[in-house]
């Protein structure tokens, strides 16, 4: 006979499951803690370099090495060197770089043959579509008269010989913008604080009124990061961010005030159809000038053409969104010291960002 088995089947009691799934349950709590930990670092890493990239790398109130500033104006000192001066056969012209089509050849014609005539020099309007070629043609001496949005004007004086001379403004002489916020007229968002997780719209990266302006005062004033307490764009024009919003495509934007009013006086949108919800103090205008070596003879025949010439009953009078303008003088060291602290304001934060 086979023997029987009296063993007893082993218990599992409550103190050994206990034993077995606490320590097994604290493994399993610190593997999730360390992933939502490792998880968390990287989006506060990812929010930083977003803060950082958009801050930028650059510092675009420093004069570049090949430059001389021996006057204290700011401004890169002609060569010394005659060998080094531009006295071009054709002298290149053109205005802001812009993505969007227009007829702006036709629009300064009438200023571009009164240059012609004072210089005694055939000259070529060329189009850019990238502020980065319109800096790389001035280096590089193949474009020698040309316009800059405020913000990009720093970058341009300091890495690429730019020389502000004039710009668009009231027959008094008075010339300033101010940065705007606009959002939907009938937008939920009724004050700065309401953007946040809301998404916002920036024109381009050197953009004063459109991009570093906005960005400076969302930081400083209201601790506002992108990424992390609002979504972002660019819509790479300010007429875009205008048409953008208005049209509910968007649902904030920082705008230049003058394009603004422009955009509204030629019926391109309803002032019915936009609110702004902030405005900053006065900037200096876009501004026409020349590279800095070209000639003596050359840059004063520019200044002349500049002086004497009649804004009215050309097609430049649109500019004037219905009044009457003039072109006028501008100092680079006085004017544009709001748009470099803007710049300072700018890299401080960059090194701040936590």
């Amino acid at each position: 006979m086979s023997q029987q088995d009296h063993s007893q089947p082993k218990s599992f009691s409550l103190g050994r499951i206990l034993l077995i799934a606490v320590p097994a349950a604290a493994i399993a709590w610190g593997v999730q803690s360390y992933w939502d930990n490792a998880r968390e670092q990287a989006e506060k890493k990812t929010e930083q370099n977003t803060v950082r990239n958009l801050l930028g790398t650059e510092s675009a109130n420093k004069l570049a090495k090949e430059f001389t500033d021996a006057d204290g104006d700011l401004l890169a000192d002609p060569p010394e060197d005659e060998a080094k001066l531009q006295d071009p056969d054709e002298l290149v012209f053109s205005y802001y770089a812009s993505t969007e089509e227009g007829d702006e050849q036709q629009t300064w014609k009438t200023f571009t043959e009164a240059l012609s005539q004072r210089t005694g020099k055939p000259v070529k309007y060329v189009r850019f579509a990238d502020v980065s070629e319109q800096l790389r043609a001035l280096r590089e001496g193949t474009l020698h008269m040309t316009a800059f949005g405020t913000g990009a004007v720093p970058t341009a004086v300091n890495k690429s010989g730019f020389t502000p001379l004039c710009c668009f403004a009231d027959t008094d002489g008075n010339y300033s913008y101010t940065m705007k916020i606009i959002v939907p007229a009938d937008s939920d968002i009724k004050k700065v604080e309401d953007l946040r997780g809301k998404r916002f719209t920036f024109t381009r990266p050197r953009s004063n009124s459109g991009y570093k302006a906005a960005l400076a005062m969302l930081l400083a004033d209201h601790d506002m990061q992108p990424e992390r307490d609002y979504a972002w764009g660019f819509s790479y024009g300010h007429e875009n961010s205008i048409a953008g919003v208005a049209d509910k495509q968007f649902e904030a934007a920082a705008v230049a005030s003058d394009v603004l009013d422009r955009e509204i006086a030629a019926g391109k949108i309803s002032e019915d159809s936009i609110r702004t919800i902030y405005e900053s103090k006065p900037f200096p205008p876009g501004v026409l000038g020349y590279v800095s070596n070209l000639t003596p003879e050359l840059r004063e025949a520019i200044r002349e053409t500049v002086a004497e010439f009649k804004i009215d009953g050309t097609p430049l009078a649109e500019y004037g969104a219905g009044k009457p303008i003039e072109l006028a003088m501008v100092s680079y060291k006085k004017d544009w010291a709001p748009v470099r602290d803007i710049n300072k304001a700018v890299e401080e934060a960059r090194e701040q960002v936590q």
